[in-house]
């Protein structure tokens, strides 16, 4: 495939663009500016070469569209936007990011000859904390209360992608992970895990802001997701609840001591629950695309173990 990715210097980027070259995909990245700094953890040299580079900002609706037309990919990957705390300071900008951009994404497939497929990165975050959905699990049929205004904009995304089926009939799908983690993870309310795993391969203390719990999926899990819906037409504006393994702070802890003996002095939690549902339920999506890759929380942690020794040997590890 011949694919275009929004925000692909960051995390999900990342681990996407790595699936994509090793199945012989060309791979365009748009991004407000080339930053090889993650790409460079999982990327050899030759395969950050691979990749196509565009700048531009994705609130700019006119010279994003013009940048799409360009590349005239199969599918658009839509990962570009701003993280809860950014949000939450300076709401404005966030919208600009994380909805407007969303919206240029859909007029820009719209303005193709033939649409691309989009699958773009929605959240679990569109859903409220666990008290609104008592002892349920929490999945694609259930109601979306969000509690930040990331969630709210994730929400309004997949309004949007509906009415763009409704009224042009142009398919996508949206993927609503929560706690990702593994290299790369360093920005968001969810990356303290894994800032705590290369905390504690530096050796370092490390607190965890949070100790409820939540459904923690590595990142090269999610990207096999994106990347198999990306690969198949759909006939629908679908929205799809990511799972995970759910385990509380300390459970995780323990998870990683056992991985990398002495973590668990190094590394503390505090404060309570993720203003998020922890019980997601992605039985919809693996139904709907089956074979999907699945990695437990004891096979991620030692994979990104690994990857943080290996980078901390190097001098290369920051926390």
């Amino acid at each position: 495939m011949n694919v275009f990715i929004t925000g692909g210097c960051g995390f999900f980027g990342t681990w996407i663009i790595k699936r994509l070259l090793d199945d012989g995909d060309r791979v365009t990245v748009f991004d407000v500016q080339r930053n090889t700094k993650r790409w460079e953890m999982i990327l050899s040299p030759a395969e950050i070469e691979r990749v196509t580079f565009r700048a531009g900002k994705i609130d700019e609706t006119d010279a994003f569209i013009a940048t799409v037309k360009e590349s005239a990919p199969d599918a658009i990957i839509h990962l570009a936007g701003l993280q809860v705390p950014t949000c939450r300071e300076n709401p404005v900008m966030g919208a600009k990011v994380n909805v407007i951009g969303t919206l240029n994404v859909f007029e820009a497939a719209r303005a193709l000859p033939k649409p691309p497929r989009i699958v773009y990165a929605s959240s679990a975050a569109v859903f409220g904390p666990d008290a609104e959905y008592g002892e349920k699990a929490v999945g694609d049929m259930s109601h979306p209360r969000p509690s930040s205004h990331y969630g709210a904009y994730k929400l309004c995304n997949e309004n949007s992608a509906k009415a763009y089926w409704l009224s042009y009939k142009l398919p996508s799908v949206g993927l609503r992970p929560l706690t990702v983690y593994g290299p790369g993870r360093d920005t968001g309310m969810t990356s303290f895990p894994t800032r705590a795993m290369a905390a504690a391969v530096k050796g370092q203390k490390f607190d965890i802001p949070f100790s409820g719990p939540t459904a923690y999926i590595h990142m090269r899990e999610v990207a096999d997701m994106f990347v198999t819906c990306a690969r198949s037409a759909v006939a629908d504006a679908a929205v799809y609840t990511v799972g995970g393994d759910i385990v509380t702070t300390p459970e995780f802890i323990a998870e990683v001591e056992k991985i990398l003996p002495g973590a668990a002095k190094l590394i503390t939690c505090s404060g309570g629950d993720l203003p998020v549902a922890s019980k997601v339920d992605d039985a919809l999506l693996r139904s709907a695309y089956p074979g999907l890759l699945r990695i437990s929380l004891a096979q991620g942690i030692r994979e990104t173990v690994d990857v943080f020794k290996k980078m901390n040997a190097a001098g290369k590890l920051e926390v």
